[in-house]
């Protein structure tokens, strides 16, 4: 049986995901949640139901590290390691069978060798 007809219900604008952490999530913290890339704009305490922002294509967000991420030109793309939040310039982790890092975006200009703090625009 084939479906013949669908409908649908708006609900609310598709710009945040409900999450509860395993863990304590701090403010500012980018996060890889089915499939999203999001933001954590407020702390979420562990077991603590709490929404992340789904970052939406074309916005731009400042990224700080605690580490430079080197010289780098505008518009270089840059990626979320899943497991810890950490925004890098590498694909994947660089092993035998590589694992994918999601995609944050791309820096919105040039990044210089020790700068820790940049902007990203959104994918």
């Amino acid at each position: 049986m084939a479906i013949s007809k669908t409908s649908a219900v708006f609900r609310k604008t598709g710009d945040t995901l409900d999450f509860t952490p395993g863990e304590d999530v701090a403010e500012g913290k980018i996060i890889v949640e089915r499939g999203f890339v999001c933001l954590a704009q407020r702390a979420i305490p562990a077991g603590i139901s709490g929404a992340l922002k789904i970052l939406q294509r074309g916005e731009v967000v400042e990224i700080t590290t605690d580490e430079a991420i080197g010289e780098t030109d505008a518009g270089t793309a840059v990626y979320v390691v899943p497991a810890s939040g950490i925004v890098t310039k590498d694909a994947d982790d660089g092993g035998e069978t590589p694992t994918a890092y999601a995609l944050l975006g791309w820096t919105a200009k040039a990044v210089g060798a020790d700068d820790i703090s940049f902007e990203v625009v959104c994918a």
